[in-house]
């Protein structure tokens, strides 16, 4: 599983990151909410927001990476909402804080409901923008792909037809938490409430072996194999390490999988 640290960094380095931030900070500046407007000069509120909103942002990419990650809610219907609301709970307090401070005596502070509503409005606009931006830079790269006449001689497998469209493409790796089966793709990740063995079952045409009790992969989207003395495990295309455990070793030898130069690196089971 993708850890936490690395799907945060992550999320820095997506197109919407930075015009939200841009969207946010410009707003903040120009219209001034909650009393900045008068309490501040246009210098100082152009110090102020941008600063804030990163900081708002900070947090508010957190909580999306553990609702994605660990609650599995990555479709925008159910992701938004949940994301809004925890925004609400945990930035309010502080935001309300720090607008205060800024406003200090000169006009009357902020009320706790006005940066509550002001957070779960500009929260709801951030996950709209984020996926549209997913979205349409998902489709300029099938775009791309089938321009460049690169297309699957085959039928998809099935599973890929329960996946969100902009994640659909060749599936790396399959993760089974809970009740909910994780589905790594080239293009992102997202989680499906099924049964592992019905997951796997559903990637007919997909050359790939089950090398853990709660792990599948695609050979193909195989990077490496790493040793720590006894354990054996996978680096797959995502970049995340997929364990083998010892009873699937042997079947993952026999498929030439093994490399005896590849270098050790922990790997847990």
């Amino acid at each position: 599983m993708t850890s936490f640290a690395k799907a945060y960094r992550e999320a820095f380095t997506q197109p919407a990151f930075p015009v939200i931030w841009a969207v946010l900070s410009v707003f903040g500046v120009t219209a001034g909410p909650f009393g900045t407007f008068v309490a501040m000069s246009f210098w100082a509120r152009l110090l102020f927001w941008p600063v804030v909103v990163a900081l708002a942002m900070s947090i508010g990419t957190a909580l999306r990476v553990y609702i994605r990650n660990y609650l599995g809610l990555t479709r925008y219907r159910s992701e938004a909402p949940v994301l809004a609301l925890l925004a609400v709970l945990v930035l309010t307090p502080p935001c309300l804080l720090l607008t205060r401070i800024a406003v200090a005596d000169s006009v009357p502070p902020p009320s706790w409901g006005d940066v509550a509503l002001y957070i779960l409005v500009a929260s709801g606009a951030a996950s709209t923008l984020r996926h549209a931006i997913l979205y349409q830079t998902r489709a300029a790269e099938a775009e791309s792909d089938a321009g460049a006449g690169i297309a699957e001689e085959t039928d998809p497998p099935r599973l890929l037809a329960r996946i969100e469209p902009e994640l659909r493409a060749e599936v790396v790796r399959l993760q089974t938490r809970d009740h909910y089966v994780d589905v790594v793709t080239r293009r992102g990740k997202t989680s499906l409430l099924m049964r592992f063995a019905d997951a796997m079952g559903e990637l007919e045409g997909v050359e790939g072996l089950q090398v853990h009790r709660s792990h599948w992969v695609a050979l193909g989207e195989v990077q490496a194999v790493r040793r720590s003395g006894s354990k054996v495990s996978l680096e797959m295309r995502d970049g995340s390490l997929v364990p083998v455990s010892r009873t699937h070793q042997p079947a993952v030898a026999a498929l030439g999988l093994d490399a005896d130069d590849a270098p050790e690196v922990a790997a847990a089971e």
